[in-house]
């Protein structure tokens, strides 16, 4: 019978005898041990040492090494107390992503390539490198840049921009730190339908520009 915590008994045959679990934790503690850990590839950050929390993603899209992507939700959910799913969440949560909107404020950036429907890594909290499209010299924060791979510098948005990239312009560098953006954006009416059950409002987000306050924006009105 095997033991739980994975080791071989004196005289018991090899083969068959480790799990899974055993060889992955025995992999983890010789990756302390060596300094390497699971983090981004040789020619990256590896092991505790990376700025950055990283989980595994399943995107519907490819995205390229440092590409910005928009959580949609769990690959695997728990189903309850126990069961498959609820062991394969408890053990290894994997998240699904896709091109993210103007809007999308649950951000991930791929920390290596992932090709659509494969599973790869993704940093879902601090320091990571991405592209941006700066906009703005004095730009302190960062959002998704729509339909892209990319974010785009701004007034307000999820991610803060420790470092970019001096030239404006888009597919330049930056350094951000998603998880403590500081979005400055306020929702505003932009559209008024009257339908069967009442008014209907329709509403743009439009983010602070510098000292000036925000650009006006005329409401439209429809059917009334």
């Amino acid at each position: 019978m095997p033991r739980p915590d994975g080791r071989i008994e004196k005289g018991q045959p090899l083969a068959g005898a480790i799990s899974a679990r055993a060889w992955n934790r025995a992999q983890d503690a010789a990756d302390r041990v060596l300094g390497v850990g699971t983090g981004a590839e040789a020619d990256g950050i590896r092991g505790p040492s990376a700025p950055y929390t990283f989980v595994l993603c399943k995107p519907s899209v490819t995205v390229q090494r440092w590409g910005v992507l928009e959580i949609t939700g769990m690959e695997i959910t728990p189903t309850g107390a126990t069961g498959v799913a609820t062991a394969q969440y408890q053990e290894m949560p994997v998240l699904t992503a896709g091109t993210p909107s103007e809007t999308s404020q649950s951000l991930c950036v791929a920390i290596e390539p992932i090709e659509s429907g494969k599973i790869g890594r993704v940093a879902v909290d601090g320091a990571v490198q991405c592209k941006l499209d700066i906009g703005n010299a004095g730009h302190k924060f960062a959002r998704p840049k729509a339909s892209t791979s990319e974010m785009q510098t701004d007034w307000g948005g999820p991610a803060l921009i420790l470092w970019k990239d001096s030239a404006t312009g888009a597919g330049k560098w930056g350094l951000v730190r998603i998880g403590t953006g500081s979005p400055t954006g306020v929702d505003v009416v932009t559209n008024a339908t009257l339908g069967p059950t009442g008014i209907q409002f329709e509403k743009k987000r439009l983010w602070a520009i510098g000292v000036t306050g925000v650009t006006g924006s005329a409401i439209g009105v429809t059917g009334c």
